[in-house]
């Protein structure tokens, strides 16, 4: 029977309060709605007793319910027209469904009454979800497969926002996906490999990174695709686990590197709230950036990474993606407030310098780098910055092994290499020859990283180390400096996207008039540094945040109309400065410089 609960802590309880309470679920809640209205729970919360006023009686006549509960702590209705049900207590705001045991005589107190959490299916044609996940009453959750008829899509089960917004937590009412290289309690961990599912046991413990955002309140909905083992590989080097399907424009556009289903699904659809990712190098901010949504990577070390399949210690992070600016703020204030890295000082004021690197501005597309002009001068006037002019491959270039940019990345190689070898991929293909008697299947970019990780050795993983542990140094000493009073000196600006062209998830495609292939890294085509500095935030450990900022239009050689692509900016700061990046958000947001993402077809 689809039943509402209300819960009232004030006595009387009035129609007032009652119609209040059906405006609020309308308001939050995108399950509920007036057929909920079969049976409904009244419990009260406060002291001693209350009671409905005769108002409120009259009102709930009008309701056309089936049956009332009213909880022991309210005194009984003397409304004759209805069934009236005492009972203990009834469940969390919300809407439910419910079977009981009607008693036949109506003084009777009811007897059992089971009650049923209420999930709307919603589709996932973008195939960002590797399953669905439903919670267990003892704790964790199982997987869901739902498909409808002869429709192949899966279908995500979402509970009620008012049901788990009513536990009073600051994410509470949120819903989030989680990438496939975390833990969660009985959901099975494959880092998109068939191969690694096989044999990995599933998980009898939650992340402690995830645990952290379960004690905030949000709720989690399903697990998202990745690349194997979150190497960042390119859409057509996706052969085990199918990539997921980028929402913007026409359709067919990339969504990068490893944390692309989650970075799909948050532009795709309303009804999530954010998604975790990682970030290695690159891996949340590219995907953000060419999606068109808010993104976060962490100070490196910010969060416990115990449970979360790694890439490289030495620069693996925990990020998220959004669409609602404060939304992005207040997760990423709260989900790392524990941070050993977090510079706790109080901010009185943001970063005086912008860093505007000349030798990556402006963008390609001239309508793009408008869009960047105006941010730019957003900054100037609502948080005081000033724009300082920067040839920042040049300013790396003392710090670059051999003033090198090529082998700066070729180290960076190495640290991912060597340890996903060594952590994950040597351990699975043992484990799997003894089991099966044959080598797993990995994807083309795992092979290729696998077979040079055979021949790194230890020393030169250890220079590696030494070389990221040194430049780190260097740029917070020389480049991206503390400020006691803004905490980072300054804030580096640049495009992690593709300069406002698009870029396609078919290589053929890139081919086309106006694409571009949206690179990886430099050491294998003829590209320059400025094209890679998200090399710098995941060696320095820096904190930094993608920022949706506009859209430019192009014209679809796929769809044969005009698109649009969204335009965003990466924001890099001192190590430890994640708060005053978050403050920032939450100021810009104030001043309607930066507005919510939607999701679909367009950004904004």
């Amino acid at each position: 029977m689809p039943t509402t609960s209300i819960r009232a802590q004030h006595s009387p309880i009035t129609k007032t309060f009652l119609t209040e309470q059906f405006k609020l679920f309308k308001r939050f809640d995108d399950i509920w709605n007036d057929k909920f209205l079969d049976a409904m729970f009244i419990s009260y919360d406060g002291p001693a007793t209350a009671f409905l006023d005769e108002e409120a009686e009259e009102w709930i006549q009008t309701l056309g319910l089936r049956v009332l509960y009213i909880s022991s702590a309210i005194k009984m209705p003397e409304v004759k027209t209805l069934r009236i049900l005492e009972i203990d207590s009834g469940p969390p705001a919300g809407p439910y469904f419910t079977k009981a045991a009607v008693p036949e005589n109506p003084n009777e107190k009811q007897s059992t009454i089971e009650i049923f959490d209420v999930y709307r299916l919603e589709k996932d044609p973008y195939e960002a979800f590797v399953f669905g996940a439903l919670p267990l009453a003892d704790g964790g959750w199982r997987t869901t497969n739902i498909t409808l008829g002869k429709d192949s899509v899966q279908y995500i089960p979402i509970p009620s926002r008012m049901a788990i917004l009513t536990k009073g937590l600051p994410l509470s009412g949120t819903r989030f996906a989680l990438k496939d290289i975390f833990d969660a309690e009985g959901l099975p961990t494959a880092a998109g490999s068939t191969a690694y599912g096989k044999i990995v046991p599933t998980p009898r413990k939650t992340a402690e990174s995830v645990e952290k955002l379960l004690a905030l309140g949000a709720t989690l909905v399903g697990k998202t695709r990745t690349s194997q083992f979150a190497h960042g590989a390119q859409p057509w080097e996706y052969r085990d686990i199918p990539y997921s399907w980028n929402p913007r424009a026409d359709g067919y556009l990339t969504a990068s590197a490893s944390s692309s289903g989650s970075a799909c699904a948050i532009a795709g659809y309303d009804w999530l709230d954010f998604a975790v990712g990682s970030d290695t190098r690159g891996s949340v901010r590219k995907p953000a950036a060419l999606v068109g949504a808010y993104g976060m990577r962490p100070t490196h070390g910010s969060m416990d990474l115990s449970g979360v399949v790694p890439l490289s210690e030495e620069m693996d992070t925990a990020g998220f993606f959004a669409r609602d600016p404060r939304l992005f703020s207040e997760i990423g204030t709260r989900w790392f407030a524990e941070s050993p890295v977090r510079i706790k000082r109080t901010t009185i004021r943001f970063p005086r310098k912008l860093i505007y690197p000349t030798d990556h501005f402006p963008v390609r597309h001239p309508d793009a780098q408008k869009i960047y002009d105006s941010f730019v001068s957003s900054l100037e006037k609502h948080l005081k910055m000033t724009k300082v002019p920067m040839d920042f491959t040049e300013a790396l270039r003392p710090y670059l092994p051999n003033g090198n940019f090529t082998e700066f990345q070729l180290y960076s190689n190495t640290l991912a290499e060597y340890r996903s070898w060594h952590s994950v991929g040597k351990p699975l293909v043992e484990k799997y020859r003894r089991l099966f008697n044959k080598a797993p299947k990995f994807d083309p970019k795992t092979r290729q990283m696998f077979k040079r990780a055979r021949n790194l050795t230890e020393s030169e993983f250890d220079e590696a180390v030494a070389l990221r542990r040194q430049f780190k140094e260097d740029v917070a000493k020389e480049l991206i400096k503390a400020d006691t009073k803004s905490c980072s000196e300054s804030v580096f600006i640049y495009d992690a996207g593709t300069g406002g062209h698009p870029s396609y998830r078919g290589k053929k495609y890139n081919q086309l008039p106006g694409a571009t292939q949206f690179l990886l890294s430099s050491i294998e085509v003829d590209a320059k540094p400025s094209q890679f500095f998200t090399y710098v935030g995941s060696m320095a450990g820096l904190p930094e945040i993608t920022v949706p900022i506009g859209q430019v239009a192009y014209f679809s050689e796929v769809s044969k109309q005009w698109e649009m692509l969204p335009v965003t900016a990466q924001l890099a700061a001192h190590p430890g400065c994640d708060d005053m990046l978050m403050e920032m958000v939450q100021k810009l947001a104030e001043a309607g410089v930066i507005i919510p993402a939607k999701a679909g077809r367009e950004t904004f």
